[in-house]
């Protein structure tokens, strides 16, 4: 990470994480309003092979379109903040998409998120989120 002291670096991770789990929260109860509001106003989503998102109403449009019926986890893990200052962040996580059918909780798919975010009025926020499945 290139910041300018361990505060910093500490104080961005705990924003990034925040900002994640949030995201996580929100689209597996598909809280697209909330969700959107996680972006920048100028933020992305791209989800590599199915869509790309620009501005919060792109997003939130966008997503209700994914909107599940069915009960759904995204587990986070492994995250990584790649480079930080004290405004902007780059992180990378590995993602385990879960989904409840009538034989129970089953993986779906694996990916992961590359992400860029900015801090806008103290709140850390995507400003590009790249969602890639794995084969």
């Amino acid at each position: 990470m290139t910041t300018t002291s361990p505060d910093v670096e500490a104080s961005v991770a705990a924003g990034v994480q925040a900002a994640i789990a949030a995201y996580a929260q929100a689209l597996d109860t598909n809280r697209v309003d909330d969700l959107a509001e996680l972006f920048t106003p100028d933020g992305v989503s791209e989800i590599a092979g199915m869509a790309t998102f620009e501005g919060r109403d792109a997003i939130r449009q966008g997503y209700a379109g994914f909107a599940s019926t069915q009960p759904q986890l995204h587990l986070v893990a492994n995250t990584v903040v790649t480079s930080c200052t004290e405004d902007e962040a780059t992180a990378v996580s590995n993602l385990a998409f879960f989904q409840r059918g009538d034989s129970g909780w089953a993986v779906q798919l694996v990916g992961r998120y590359d992400d860029t975010l900015r801090r806008q009025d103290g709140v850390w926020r995507f400003h590009k989120r790249v969602t890639t499945f794995l084969p």
